[in-house]
C-alpha cells in the first residue's frame, strides 16, 4: 500500500514537471539576458554576423565585415601572447617578410604595366606603389591566415572532446567560456562567407578584364558576320546586345552582390594605378631635360640614349600617356630645339 502511494506521488510529480512550462518561456527576457551575459565579445560579434547573414541575405558583405572584426577580437590576444615569445617573433617576422617581398614584386609589375618600363628606372614611384600595396597585402594575407586557422581548430576541439570522453582529460572548472563547439561551427560558416567576399574583391580586376574581352570579341564577331550579310548581322547584333543587357539586369541577388564586390575591387585597384601614374607625372619626372621634348610633357631619363616622355591624355586608361623616345641632345651632335 505504501509502495503504491509512493509510486502515485512520483507519477504525479513527473506529470507536473512535464506540464510545467520551461523557465525560458516563463521569463524570456531574463533568460535572454543571462544568455547574452554568458557570451564574450567575440561570440556576440559572431551572433550579430549570423543574424546579419539571415536578415541581409543579398548583402553578405555586412556579415563578412562583422566576422572579420570578431576574428580579430578573438585571436588578437593569442597573437599578442605569441609575440612575447622568441619563437612567435621569429614566425611573425618571417611571415610578414614574405608578404613584403610579394608586395615588392607586385608593385614593381604594376609600375611596369602603367609606364611600360622597368620599375628600377622609377625608384620613387616604385616606393610609392609599395606604400599603397603593402597595407592591403598585410590585411588580406592576415585574414586569409585566420581563415586557414579555422581548419586546424576543429581538429583541436575534436581531439580534446575525445580525450574527455575517454576520461583522459579533466574538464576545466575555472574556464568561463561557454558554447565552445557551437562557436567553432558558427565561426567556420562565417569564415566561408568572409573568404567568398575576399575572393570576389580580389578578382574584380580579372572580372572587368574578362568582360572587356567578351565585349571586344562580340564586336569582332559582329563585324565578320556583317561582311557576309550586313542587314541580317545588324539585327542579330542588336538582339544579342539587348539579350546581354537583359541577362545582366536580371541576375539573382547573390550574383548582384558578387558583381558589386568585383566592381568595387576593380575601382579600388584602378584608383591605386591612377595615383601611381599621377605620382610619376607630378613628382618623379623632370620638367626640364637636356633631351628634346614636347612643351607640355615631362621626362624621365632612362639612360644616355633614351627618355620616358609623359604627357596628360584624357584618352589613356590612367590619364597619362607614357612613351619611350630617343634622346636628341647636343652631346650626340644633334641640336635640340629651343628649351621648352
Amino acid at each position: 500500500m505504501v509502495d503504491s502511494q509512493h509510486g502515485l506521488i512520483l507519477w504525479k510529480q513527473r506529470v507536473r514537471q512535464v506540464l510545467t512550462a520551461p523557465k525560458w518561456l516563463k521569463h524570456p527576457f531574463v533568460t535572454l539576458k543571462q544568455f547574452w551575459q554568458s557570451l564574450n565579445v567575440a561570440q556576440r560579434c559572431y551572433l550579430f554576423a549570423l543574424m546579419a547573414l539571415m536578415v541581409f541575405q543579398p548583402e553578405i558583405w555586412i556579415a563578412a565585415i562583422i566576422t572579420a572584426i570578431a576574428l580579430i577580437i578573438e585571436f588578437w590576444p593569442k597573437f599578442a601572447m605569441a609575440w612575447h615569445t622568441l619563437a612567435g617573433k621569429a614566425i611573425f617576422l618571417l611571415f610578414y617578410a614574405v608578404i613584403a617581398n610579394f608586395a615588392l614584386a607586385a608593385s614593381g609589375s604594376v609600375v611596369n604595366e602603367i609606364t611600360g618600363v622597368s620599375a628600377s628606372h622609377l625608384s620613387y614611384t616604385h616606393n610609392f606603389a609599395i606604400l599603397l600595396y603593402l597595407p592591403i597585402w598585410f590585411v588580406c594575407i592576415s585574414i586569409l591566415a585566420l581563415l586557414l586557422l579555422q581548419l586546424v581548430i576543429p581538429c583541436y576541439l575534436f581531439f580534446h572532446i575525445g580525450l574527455r570522453i575517454l576520461g583522459l582529460e579533466a574538464k576545466q572548472q575555472g574556464s568561463k567560456k561557454r558554447f565552445v563547439v557551437t562557436t567553432a561551427l558558427v565561426r567556420m560558416i562565417l569564415s566561408v562567407v568572409l573568404l567568398l567576399n575576399l575572393v570576389a574583391i580580389t578578382d574584380g580586376e580579372n572580372w572587368v578584364g574578362d568582360l572587356a574581352k567578351k565585349t571586344q570579341a562580340l564586336k569582332h564577331d559582329s563585324i565578320d558576320k556583317r561582311v557576309v550579310n550586313e542587314g541580317e548581322t545588324i539585327l542579330k547584333a542588336e538582339d544579342s546586345i539587348e539579350q546581354a543587357g537583359t541577362e545582366l539586369t536580371q541576375q539573382p541577388n547573390q550574383t548582384d552582390t558578387t558583381e558589386t564586390l568585383k566592381a568595387f575591387g576593380h575601382s579600388y585597384y584602378k584608383g591605386i594605378r591612377d595615383l601611381i601614374a599621377l605620382f610619376a607625372y607630378k613628382f618623379e619626372a623632370d620638367g626640364r631635360s637636356r633631351c628634346d621634348k614636347l612643351a607640355e610633357s615631362v621626362v624621365i631619363e632612362l639612360n644616355d640614349y633614351e627618355i620616358l616622355e609623359i604627357t596628360e591624355s584624357a584618352h589613356e586608361q590612367y590619364g597619362y600617356h607614357f612613351e619611350v623616345k630617343k634622346c636628341i641632345s647636343p652631346a650626340f651632335g644633334q641640336m635640340a630645339s629651343t628649351p621648352k
